[in-house]
């Protein structure tokens, strides 16, 4: 095929070719990048992959779905070249997690053989394969497990779709919310929603991800009433609550409730905001209604808790006073007690940095977003929170490394080593900490200590002992060349053994995490508090004259 470039004068190209000067031809890139493709030295499976990838790109920008021209027939600089871009590349993504969705599977079954092969039982094979693909992916374990569930669903259950998604008529999103709304379906309820798809495709056609689980989980109760009440009590029982940190001193915190439950609270707490709007509230009703929330988890009464048994009741809990919430705030003594510097931060526990002067105005009783009616109105009465404050050197933002002799961590290294990780310090993983965890195991030689201690969630630290995980401390600014440090025999180093080098007396600057079949990642280690930037001394004005031309340089 006759490959030509389309000119700048808005022409469609094919309807005249432009001319060209045959003492200068110019050089087709795209002739360029699929000769340097070919060249590359690659098994014979290997290129099987990058031709696969060729074909993909080629068809979703030359039969390219949702628009009316394909790339090669829209004309340079044109919105409709625009458009066909945007979707060529969106109809390639989806090709492109067919694919990927293919190469999870075959990673863990490899995974899994390359386990039989070492001699592990049946129930353990296979175990650690989610948080490889999580390393090789830069995703987090929790994201791989879910990926993988879905990948697996799609394969095994549902080939209809994944052809459908490699054609590019499923976009990738569509295919998630399939698979999500799937998570507790039966095999064949899968397979049947699958023919449903495959014989009339267009029903996908225009529907969100939202619309469409709301569709599929309506399929799944047609087609399986009779499991319908074992799938309600699955799912109540995975309620939860988390929280995610956003800008300037907020967080979102997301509740997984019944349904009912969640209706009768949201009523709640639209009624209170509106009784308050009505007396004469001035603050906004979405955020009394978050108030409101606040208000009945903190300030509840102590005399209402209970803890009673089937076996032993017990009285109730001896009634503490208010507040009971014990928070912990790492924030240097200039930012805490000096003049008021809106640059510098604090950090807070279970959330991580946070601007020094929330925590000021909190301990004031003026929180951001405080309304007064009146200049004589007096702050809070109370504070909602205990405050535990631990101070930093203002320049470095480094606390003294704490040490101990014992296999646990003493209750204060762990609080210290949870206030400095933020998260689980797995690469790419956001989960919450739960246990604290010795970078060099303890029975290798791996001292209790803040430089040997990381946080991790409770996934990560059992699955760290799966297999041969390499971690290696990092010192310079570049990881190491090697994924391993070899022994005397040439076999790789697990850490702590005499040829892998013993943890610093203060963290490393980052641990290099290597999987046991070769993924790898990168974990910082975050300082308590950031020390602020250098101040920059004032320069000379700028001028007005244009700068000097560069030097001349040699060929």
């Amino acid at each position: 095929m006759e490959s030509t470039t389309p000119s700048d004068d808005g022409d469609r190209p094919g309807e005249a070719a432009p001319h060209r000067d045959g003492a200068s031809p110019s050089v087709d890139v795209l002739a360029s990048a699929a000769s340097t493709l070919i060249e590359v030295e690659a098994s014979p499976a290997a290129r099987v992959v990058l031709a696969q990838v060729l074909s993909a790109t080629l068809v979703a920008f030359t039969r390219t779905r949702s628009v009316r021209d394909p790339l090669p027939d829209t004309a340079a600089g044109s919105p409709e070249e625009a458009l066909a871009v945007l979707s060529g590349i969106d109809q390639l993504r989806s090709s492109l997690s067919a694919m990927d969705a293919t190469w999870q599977v075959a990673a863990e079954q490899r995974i899994r053989r390359a386990d039989a092969q070492r001699g592990l039982p049946a129930s353990r094979q296979g175990r650690g394969a989610h948080s490889e693909i999580a390393l090789a992916r830069r995703i987090s374990p929790a994201a791989s497990s879910f990926s993988l569930a879905s990948a697996r669903r799609l394969l095994q259950h549902m080939p209809g779709t994944v052809d459908s998604l490699r054609e590019g008529a499923v976009t990738a999103q569509q295919a998630s919310a399939v698979a999500g709304a799937l998570s507790t379906a039966s095999p064949e309820t899968c397979r049947r929603i699958d023919e449903l798809i495959q014989q009339d495709p267009q029903t996908l056609q225009g529907k969100g991800h939202k619309r469409l689980r709301s569709d599929i989980e309506e399929m799944v109760q047609h087609l399986e009433p009779e499991t319908s009440q074992v799938r309600a009590e699955r799912a109540a029982r995975a309620r939860h609550v988390t929280m995610a940190p956003l800008a300037d001193g907020m967080a979102r915190v997301t509740a997984v409730l019944r349904g009912i439950d969640a209706v009768g609270m949201m009523q709640a707490l639209h009624s209170g905001a509106g009784s308050l709007r009505a007396a004469g509230e001035k603050t906004s009703a979405p955020a009394l209604e978050a108030d409101l929330l606040v208000d009945a988890v903190l300030a509840r009464d102590p005399s209402a808790v209970r803890v009673t048994t089937q076996e032993t009741p017990h009285a109730p809990r001896r009634p503490r006073t208010q507040p009971g919430l014990d928070v912990g705030i790492v924030i240097s003594d200039t930012a805490l007690l000096g003049r008021d510097d809106d640059a510098e931060s604090a950090h807070l526990e279970g959330y991580g940095t946070i601007p020094a002067h929330i925590v000021r105005d909190s301990l004031l009783g003026r929180p951001p977003g405080h309304l007064r009616h009146g200049e004589d109105e007096h702050p809070d009465e109370q504070v909602s929170a205990f405050y535990r404050r631990l101070y930093t050197n203002p320049t470095t933002g480094e606390l003294v490394a704490m040490e101990s002799r014992s296999r646990a961590f003493p209750a204060g290294l762990a609080r210290m080593i949870r206030w400095r990780d933020t998260t689980c310090r797995t690469p790419w993983c956001n989960a919450v900490i739960r246990q604290s965890d010795h970078v060099v195991p303890f029975h290798r030689g791996g001292s209790t200590s803040y430089a040997n201690g990381q946080g991790l969630c409770v996934r990560c630290n059992l699955l760290k002992e799966h297999g041969l995980w390499v971690l290696a401390p990092l010192t310079g600014e570049s990881a190491p060349s090697t994924a391993s440090t070899p022994t005397s025999d040439g076999t790789p180093g697990t850490p702590g053994t005499p040829s892998s080098p013993p943890p610093a007396p203060s963290p490393p600057t980052a641990w290099f995490w290597t999987s046991p079949h070769g993924a790898q990642g990168l974990s910082w280690t975050p300082p308590l508090l950031a020390p602020p930037p250098p101040e920059v001394p004032p320069g000379p004005a700028p001028s007005s004259d244009p700068p000097p031309d560069p030097p001349p340089t040699s060929g």
